[in-house]
């Protein structure tokens, strides 16, 4: 299955989700691949794709003859992709995208895809990445973290990627603010689950070591292998 991640906003914790489900599927002997078709901020290797290998516990030489294909466009700016792209004097090419998504399908079992901050986040000034998971009718997970204000947020993501007919696989809780009241906490993803019908499939609390840390992701992983 190939697998696109996304957030209901940037810094929402995609990363580390994609990185926790690509360990746990190496762990179950399946091949898998992580991908990030845009990375803004970026001086070097893929930051995003080094926090995937190394919480399951490679380093970028093991994926070597696949980093072209594993993140496509790198940019110094620390933006959306179509600005970051703008001020390089690029425009990222979709077709280019699809292409390398898949050749990592004709080689790995699992392909999981982070997206770039949220589902509506342009790529080029007229094409957003939910025009483009919806085109390759990718099933999508979403990271929500538990805060306050997350039930819109959520609900707003699910909408667009419903109204696109993305098969939506579930919802992961990643972190708790710790500002927030106990019972909104608690209430946060039973009524998001409830108004959307999407399934909560992990809840991850705030983890000091993801390289070492145990996550109950069978919910996830079930509905992968």
């Amino acid at each position: 299955m190939t697998l696109f991640i996304t957030g209901t906003h940037t810094g929402i914790g995609k990363t580390l989700v994609t990185g926790l489900i690509a360990r746990e599927l190496k762990r179950q002997n399946a091949s898998v691949i992580t991908q990030k078709w845009v990375q803004t901020g970026c001086t070097g290797f893929p930051e995003d794709l080094a926090t995937h290998l190394d919480i399951m516990g490679m380093s970028p030489d093991d994926t070597a003859p696949y980093h072209a294909a594993q993140c496509s466009y790198c940019f110094d700016l620390p933006a959306s992709p179509h600005l970051a792209a703008a001020e390089a004097g690029a425009q990222i090419n979709p077709a280019k995208l699809t292409t390398a998504t898949q050749a990592l399908q004709k080689q790995f079992d699992h392909v999981l895809i982070e997206g770039a901050g949220g589902i509506m986040v342009p790529l080029t000034p007229n094409y957003t990445l939910l025009d483009l998971v919806a085109q390759l009718k990718l099933p999508t997970l979403i990271v929500v973290k538990n805060e306050l204000g997350c039930i819109n947020h959520a609900l707003l993501t699910i909408s667009a990627l419903a109204e696109r007919h993305i098969p939506i696989l579930g919802i992961v809780m990643n972190g708790e603010d710790s500002a927030t009241p106990q019972q909104v906490l608690e209430d946060n993803p039973a009524t998001i689950s409830k108004l959307s019908g999407a399934p909560v499939l992990a809840t991850i609390r705030q983890l000091k070591d993801p390289s070492s840390a145990s996550v109950d992701l069978s919910q996830v992983l079930s509905k992968l292998i």
